[in-house]
């Protein structure tokens, strides 16, 4: 082993999400104190390791998440939309682009993910995830750029609006590759933690696929409390997400029903930033440190919150 590996450490890692999803994703950041022989044979080098000093994690872990996100989203193409039945669908089906720069889409997604990982190397965790979402997008276009309405100016100003309701099933695979620096201040060393992921989700309720993207920089110490192990992180992470939505719906019994009827629709959009800040907590408990309980607030250019509980074998 080289010098710098020598100096690495184990923490755990992240979640995802999203989650569709996704969507989304997070790390937990338990570290306990193990035996150089574990029945799995994990992490290797551990010997080496535990020989300079340094604290290893049990290396199998599940965890169970709640993640909700809250964002907006921006469409990547023109809004596909097909109207059958109303002025704007006479003589029809008709077809309508609307420009993508009059699309505007807010979103809200809640899932539950279940986390599954090792540490294969004292500083290399894998894992995979498995989840089930329930999401909600509101798609407003405006019609005063779209050609060829019937209606012509008479229509500026209308806004299609689509509620989206949907559920999805996700699976994903992610790795953490973790190290420590020497404290600043004091005699609490830093970690450093590098993650990616990589998430994809297929929606019951909409022909939709979801496809989320991952990539986290933590930095963040922890501390002894009365046997127990507190641990705090500062998070910087850009997240894609991109998703494709089509299905139809009804606007009879409203008043746009006049104008149409029913609507067939189709649309790519993806997360309008990418790039958000966030804070988490992870508390290590039990005789081993074996337990441990997770949240995490991101902040900066949308909202969530993650929430999960594991234990380590």
């Amino acid at each position: 082993m080289t010098p710098q590996l020598h100096k690495i450490i184990a923490l755990l890692f992240m979640l995802l999400n999203a989650s569709p999803a996704i969507a989304n994703s997070e790390l937990d950041t338990t570290v306990q104190q193990i035996t150089p022989k574990h029945w799995s044979g994990l992490p290797r080098l551990a010997d080496k390791a535990l020989e300079r000093g340094y604290e290893l994690p049990i290396p199998i872990g599940i965890t169970l998440f709640y993640n909700d996100i809250d964002a907006d989203y921006i469409a990547t193409d023109d809004f596909k939309v097909q109207v059958d039945g109303g002025l704007l669908g006479l003589r029809g089906p008709n077809d309508y682009l609307v420009p993508a720069e009059d699309v505007t889409i807010t979103g809200r997604d809640k899932s539950v993910q279940l986390k599954l990982d090792a540490w294969i190397l004292p500083f290399w965790n894998v894992y995979g995830i498995f989840g089930y979402t329930e999401g909600h997008k509101d798609i407003r276009a405006k019609l005063d750029n779209v050609e060829g309405l019937p209606c012509g100016d008479s229509c500026n100003g209308v806004v299609l609006p689509i509620p989206i309701n949907y559920t999805a099933k996700n699976y994903g695979i992610g790795t953490v590759f973790a190290g420590n620096i020497d404290p600043i201040i004091g005699d609490t060393p830093f970690t450093i933690m590098a993650i990616g992921a990589i998430i994809k989700a297929k929606t019951d309720t909409t022909d939709s696929l979801i496809k989320t993207e991952l990539a986290s920089v933590r930095i963040g110490q922890r501390f002894d409390v009365a046997g127990d192990k507190l641990a705090w992180f500062l998070a910087f992470s850009h997240q894609s997400v991109k998703q494709n939505v089509t299905g139809d719906y009804s606007f009879q019994g409203t008043e746009l029903a006049p104008l149409m009827e029913n609507v067939k629709f189709d649309i790519d959009l993806a997360k309008q930033e990418t790039k958000n800040i966030s804070f988490s907590l992870n508390y290590d408990f039990g005789p081993r440190n074996e337990w441990n309980l997770y949240a995490e607030y991101g902040f900066l250019n949308w909202k969530h919150l993650i929430i999960g509980m594991g234990r380590r074998f």
